[in-house]
């Protein structure tokens, strides 16, 4: 009995349960933080240089889109080469012909390259009074970065001659075949080779009695003292929207003589 008393005397005592670690509360105020999108990215092959190259391009235009884009580009050079002419600007000559291009007006006329071109126009002109280039009927067939160019021009010049004055007329079509360079929508449209071929010619006397008639008009000139130079300023161009000093006049239908 003794020994099963011993026995009871020596049972275990319940072990010391652990008090479980109370987890700090987290702030209301702070917020959770975000994953790094750069982290969530690097998970995806980086784009190769090409393509990167490539996104700062020109965005890609549908094929019509982009053909009205091209068709748009030559018309303004044509109108352009038209202009530098009329009012003798060498720099806008320049730049609507490539470095290599060439030209052919005809054996007797002129046949050669650019540079050369833009030196013998502007001399032939600087003997004519006034010229008037007008550029219609516009045909063009793009191929790639190329394209074959037709349009009708009608021109008119003044002539100054010992006899007097005389008015030459004449009507024709500038072929041409432009060049897109660098390839590419990046590339710039310009001309690469002219002919000019003639349909129909006509001079006679000047006559002045319009010119005299209304001395007031206003009248172009050769030069960049042309006022299609000064648009940017005229009235209403500038920040202060300042008003033309000659409203309020009034004419009569008499002001204009035939």
């Amino acid at each position: 009995m003794a020994t099963a008393q011993h026995k009871k005397s020596k049972t275990k005592k319940p072990s010391a349960q652990k008090k479980p670690v109370a987890k700090p509360k987290k702030s209301a105020s702070a917020p959770k933080p975000k994953k790094s999108p750069s982290l969530a990215l690097m998970k995806f092959p980086r784009p190769s240089a090409t393509y990167q190259a490539s996104a700062k391009a020109q965005p890609v235009m549908s094929p019509r889109l982009q053909a009205a884009v091209d068709k748009s580009e030559i018309t303004d050079v044509l109108t352009c080469f038209a202009r530098g002419i009329d009012r003798l600007d060498e720099n806008l000559l320049r730049s609507v012909l490539h470095h290599d291009a060439t030209l052919d007006f005809g054996p007797g006329v002129y046949q050669g390259t650019a540079s050369d071109f833009v030196h013998w126009v502007l001399g032939v002109f600087q003997g004519v009074r006034s010229s008037h280039h007008m550029i219609s009927n516009v045909r063009i067939e793009l191929e790639g970065d190329s394209a074959l160019v037709e349009a009708y021009f009608h021109t008119h010049l003044r002539i100054e001659k010992p006899v007097g004055r005389e008015d030459v007329f004449l009507g024709g079509r500038n072929l041409d075949r432009f060049e897109r360079r660098p390839t590419g929508a990046a590339g710039v449209w310009k001309i690469a080779h002219r002919k000019q071929v003639l349909d129909w010619a006509r001079t006679e006397a000047a006559s002045d009695i319009f010119y005299h008639q209304n001395p007031d008009a206003i009248w172009s000139s050769r030069t960049k003292t042309d006022l299609s130079y000064q648009m940017a300023n005229f009235p209403g161009s500038q920040s202060n929207g300042k008003l033309p000093a000659f409203l309020g006049r009034h004419y009569e239908t008499k002001s204009v003589k035939f």
